[in-house]
Parts: C-alpha cells; sequence; structure tokens
C-alpha cells in the first residue's frame, strides 16, 4: 500500500533534480534524483517523525542546530523501466530549470510512502516526487578560477593557403 504525503514550507538542500543527470555517485547501475530538507522548528520535526522519516540532527561549527532528512527517488524502476524525474515547479505550477535552485530555497514536498519488509521487521520507505517551491534562490555558480578576460585574436587563412589534397596520414 502506498500513500501521497505534503510536507509544507521545508527548506531544500543539495538538490540533485536534473532530469537528464540524476547522480550515479553512489549507485551507477541506477542513479538518484535527491535533495535534503531542513527544518530548525521541532515541532516540524515532530511532524516529520510522525510521518515516518529517518529525522537526523546537525551540530554545524557555525551557525544554529537543524534536523534534516535526506530523500531519494531512484531513475529506474524495479520493472526495468525509466522513472519519471521530479517535478519541480513554481507557485504557478510552472516547471522550473532544476539548475537554478540554489540552497535554501523554501517549498512544499511531496512524499509516495510505502512499506516494505526487512530484516529487522516492516519499514516504510519514501521518495520524493514533486516540489513546489515557494521561495526560489537562484544558484548561480562560481566563476572558474585561473584565468581573466582577456581578448582572443582569430585568423582565418585565405582558402588558397589550405591543402588537404595528399594521401599522406
Amino acid at each position: 500500500m502506498s500513500d501521497t504525503v505534503l510536507l509544507k514550507d521545508v527548506e531544500l538542500w543539495y538538490t540533485k533534480l536534473d532530469p537528464r543527470y540524476p547522480n550515479a555517485r553512489f549507485n551507477k547501475q541506477n542513479p538518484t534524483w535527491e535533495c535534503q530538507i531542513r527544518t530548525t522548528d521541532k515541532d516540524q520535526k515532530k511532524e516529520w517523525e510522525d510521518k515516518k522519516l529517518n529525522v537526523r540532527n546537525a551540530i554545524p561549527d557555525d551557525g544554529e542546530p537543524y534536523f534534516y532528512v535526506n530523500l531519494k527517488k531512484k531513475s529506474i524502476k524495479s520493472n526495468g523501466e525509466p522513472a519519471q524525474p521530479v517535478e519541480l515547479v513554481d507557485g504557478n505550477l510552472d516547471p522550473v530549470d532544476p539548475m537554478t535552485l540554489g540552497n535554501g530555497s523554501v517549498g512544499n514536498v511531496r512524499l509516495l510512502q510505502y512499506d516494505f519488509d526487512a530484516d529487522d521487521g516492516k519499514k516504510t520507505a519514501s521518495m520524493v516526487v514533486g516540489i513546489q517551491l515557494t521561495k526560489h534562490i537562484v544558484y548561480k555558480g562560481k566563476p572558474k578560477e585561473g584565468f581573466e578576460s582577456t581578448t582572443t585574436e582569430v585568423i582565418t587563412p585565405a582558402e588558397d593557403d589550405v591543402s588537404f589534397e595528399t594521401d599522406e596520414y
């Protein structure tokens, strides 16, 4: 049996949601789309635990302690067919480019939960299937280091200067 669960107003971190490039770092045969949800609110933490999520605590060296859950979705279904990517939309339900999603964005997360048998009893799995952004912090990559802006001289040879009529390779 599976249920749909909606988590509201969660912070989003470390999203890997590009439909073309799921994360293959931990599983090359079945890469995953993934994100981390965070909160500092103890009531929200309790809500997540009540929904059978594996909530963890983090105490960073700098900054406020927080609670988090890592969520995933496999890119290949158990029957071998490709899975639908995680849906990412804005408040108007318009698609959002997942490559623009920066850490600290806020949204509503839709999960699909299902029970399964494990060695130590029955457990509940949670799979992220959709995210609706309510606060979109746009990610901008840092410039590559080592180069600075300069001019490039481009030289195009005249047609009669180029000779490729040779049999030697």
